[in-house]
């Protein structure tokens, strides 16, 4: 009887040393699969990013070439406006004899 129970601790101490080796080997997969999927959401990511960035960037471009165009459109306007504002020569010159030699 002892050598059944020497058969059967044995049979036990196998049964788990293949169980270990099915956990590593289940541990090594998951790692695989962890990795992959890891680098396939970084490109995803990255791609992604940089489609995002480059409409920020195309956007901001867009924005400011518009502030710009508008800028020299409004001193344009606005020296357009002073050339052709009519100037009171004579009116001018007695306000300032007004202003600078009253008493």
């Amino acid at each position: 009887m002892a050598e059944t129970e020497v058969n059967v601790i044995n049979h036990l101490l196998n049964v788990e040393h293949q169980a270990a080796g099915m956990i590593s080997e289940a541990q090594s997969e998951a790692d695989k699969r962890i990795a992959a999927f890891r680098t396939q959401s970084e490109t995803e990511y990255k791609k992604q990013y940089d489609e995002i960035i480059s409409k920020l960037e195309e956007d901001y471009k867009t924005r400011t070439d518009d502030i710009v165009h508008n800028h020299i459109e409004s001193i344009r306007q606005y020296k357009s406006d002073v050339q052709n504002t009519a100037q009171n020569n004579e009116s001018f010159n007695k306000q300032l004899d007004v202003i600078l030699f009253s008493d």
